[in-house]
């Protein structure tokens, strides 16, 4: 099939560093590749993948790092939109067989679907809790559009839509390094914020009394919470800030942890940081919260525990310590293989182009 995988302006694919939806997307594109379909790539400078074509959404200097993340958001949307009317009024939207779009505005498309007859499918990454119940009546206007969602907990926040199955994101695990031994300290790996709850890793390392690696981006809308709550604890011994890290070394910190502690505090619409650890063969520990409960299993890759109860999660990830690391990265590649992930999503574009507006 003839797929157009539309991305916005912020995405590079592969990312530079920790990435979102960007990394797993990069893995998919590259199994369907492999599958013989022909792949066009809309996304930002600098963004490459073997045996695609791809076509740069214009964007300012990714290395530019704006103050306030709502106005990056709206710049970014200024230039996804100019693509978007571009792509579908110049009528190169009928080329495909499919027009697949992922996004975190995964509404931003809608309108321009009624100048095509090529399905639409969008994938839904985040759980849009507040303004939904205002968007509702007006998702469910458009026709030849389908979502599929990264999670089965954004189906019991937004369950009105005409979902199609489940794509869960992927991996490679061929690209994570896995150690049998694991290592000596509890890992932290994500954003540094409140809603990712850093904070609550580092009570818990400490009252665990495990050392804590963090590794992370500070945004400048996050730095007070990081000096306030995370950084009068770093001492480089017991707690140690690596800031963000490359791909290659966030492998290598993964391989070398006892556990990854998940302390989401927020809609977390997956974690992909939970697949990444475990395909290392390093266990999770996690506050039960959004998706947790379909990605982490209690007593085989992990354990999750009641949210915020620090001293429950000290004690599991003591706990991890005498967990089968091999079963570990067994069971993630079992349950998220790539394969099947892939199999789901040819699947559905069969079903979806079977519809195809006359």
């Amino acid at each position: 099939m003839k797929i157009a995988f539309f991305f916005s302006s912020k995405n590079i694919i592969p990312p530079l560093k920790t990435g979102g939806i960007e990394q797993p997307a990069y893995y998919l594109i590259k199994e369907l590749i492999k599958r013989k379909h022909d792949i066009t790539l809309f996304a930002a400078p600098g963004s490459k993948i073997e045996g695609t074509v791809v076509k740069k959404i214009f964007s300012f200097p990714v290395a530019k790092k704006l103050k306030h993340s709502y106005i990056e958001e709206r710049v970014n949307s200024f230039y996804d939109l100019g693509a978007l009317a571009d792509f579908f009024h110049s009528g190169e939207s009928e080329k495909f067989d499919v027009i697949f779009f992922c996004n975190y505005i995964f509404y931003e498309i809608l309108p321009f679907t009624r100048w095509t007859k090529t399905p639409v499918l969008i994938q839904i990454n985040y759980p849009h809790k507040e303004s939904y119940s205002y968007l509702k009546d007006g998702l469910l206007t458009y026709k030849n559009v389908f979502y599929t969602p990264m999670s089965n907990f954004i189906k019991k926040i937004m369950p009105e839509l005409p979902y199609q199955n489940t794509i869960y994101p992927v991996f490679d695990i061929h690209d994570f390094k896995y150690s049998e031994k694991g290592g000596e300290y509890l890992l932290f790996i994500g954003r540094i914020c409140s809603d990712k709850g850093t904070h609550l890793a580092v009570q818990a390392a400490l009252k665990a009394n495990k050392k804590l690696v963090i590794a992370g981006e500070v945004s400048e809308s996050n730095r007070d919470y990081f000096n306030k709550t995370v950084r009068p604890y770093i001492d480089n011994k017991k707690i140690i800030y690596v800031g963000e890290v490359d791909f290659k070394t966030k492998v290598e910190i993964y391989s070398k942890a006892i556990a990854t502690l998940f302390t989401s505090q927020w809609d977390e619409p997956f974690g992909v940081v939970q697949l990444e650890s475990m395909a290392a063969g390093t266990p999770v520990v996690a506050f039960k919260n959004s998706a947790v409960n379909e990605i982490v299993r209690g007593g085989v890759s992990g354990y999750i525990v009641k949210n915020r109860d620090i001293d429950a999660m000290a004690r599991a990830a003591n706990e991890a310590e005498k967990l089968n690391r091999r079963k570990v990265r067994q069971y993630v590649e079992e349950k998220f293989s790539i394969e099947k992930e892939a199999d789901k999503f040819e699947k559905i574009c069969r079903k979806i182009t079977k519809k195809k507006k006359r």
